[in-house]
């Protein structure tokens, strides 16, 4: 017979997974903390295997832990629609969905879905994961998330055009380059420049050598605030996104690249039939939204 392992020890395993301390994943799950650590030392007895490593920097999943971590997501995720489809018939949903968003798009766009999302499904909880584009994929596939939204795309997912913008370049505004409004990569030889960690880097870097341009990359930053920032007080020069740009530019210049560098965001799922009622419903309001305007 499999081991009879329980919802709760599941709940309790992942929280202290994500949260590294049983004494944070009590706070998230509104239990005591005791009561969250005999859950999971039962879960490992019943598995026969210990799953997270217990020290005093924290607490960490073992190489066994990690792997069941993820099907501990899964199992979850499941469940969580199954709850969905029978509490909520008909035209008005429940249960909770997970979106992995790049975090320009977070900022930007998702606002909006989800404000047209609760108007026509309030008792829709939504828990969001902000990642870079590779890793986004990754949790679509994985099941971490039901939908993302990121430039990558994968053979096994269903992707849907949601969004498109141009990268420029951003310099300081007492940046010799600041006065000619668009620039070549070429002409970002030798220069200092940052680059963004969300996930676009590696297919900048492609363009900058196939332009035989060959910058001083002096910092990887993943945080868009933090990298302008940087930009603004002279550390070096950057290429993002145009929906990645602050609203606030003072001191900053914004450059057109040429020849023009074109992003794609796309909805990634997995097939249709795979998803949860609220999953659908999400993708049906965005694409809806794309069709009228």
């Amino acid at each position: 017979m499999f081991p009879n392992v329980t919802i709760v020890q599941m709940r309790c395993f992942r929280a202290v997974a994500e949260c590294g301390s049983f004494t944070a994943a009590a706070t998230q799950l509104c239990m005591t903390q005791s009561a969250v650590s005999q859950a999971v030392t039962i879960l490992e007895r019943t598995v026969g295997t210990a799953l997270l490593v217990r020290g005093r920097e924290g607490t960490t999943p073992t190489a066994t832990g990690a792997a069941a971590l993820a099907e501990a997501r899964l199992a979850l995720a499941a469940v969580e629609r199954l709850a969905a489809a029978c509490t909520a018939p008909g035209p008005k949903l429940g249960g909770t969905l997970r979106i992995g968003v790049v975090q320009s798009a977070a900022v930007r766009l998702l606002p909006g879905w989800l404000r047209r999302l609760r108007a026509e499904h309030p008792g829709v909880r939504v828990a969001l994961y902000e990642g870079t584009d590779p890793e986004i994929t990754k949790w679509v596939l994985a099941g971490v998330v039901e939908v993302g939204v990121t430039s990558r795309t994968h053979a096994d997912l269903v992707a849907q055009a949601v969004f498109e913008d141009d990268y420029v370049a951003i310099v300081p505004s007492r940046d010799a380059l600041a006065g000619q409004g668009a620039i070549s990569l070429r002409q970002l030889d030798g220069r200092r420049m940052l680059f963004s960690g969300g996930g676009c880097e590696t297919l900048i870097e492609e363009l900058l050598a196939a332009a035989s341009s060959h910058p001083d990359v002096v910092c990887l930053v993943r945080d868009n605030s933090t990298l302008v920032s940087m930009v603004r007080e002279g550390l070096g020069l950057t290429i993002m996104p145009e929906l990645a740009l602050p609203q606030d530019l003072e001191g900053l210049c914004v450059l057109q690249l040429r020849p023009r560098l074109r992003r794609t965001l796309h909805l990634l799922t997995m097939p249709m039939d795979e998803l949860g009622p609220a999953a659908i419903a999400f993708a049906r309001l965005v694409t809806a939204g794309l069709r009228a305007t």
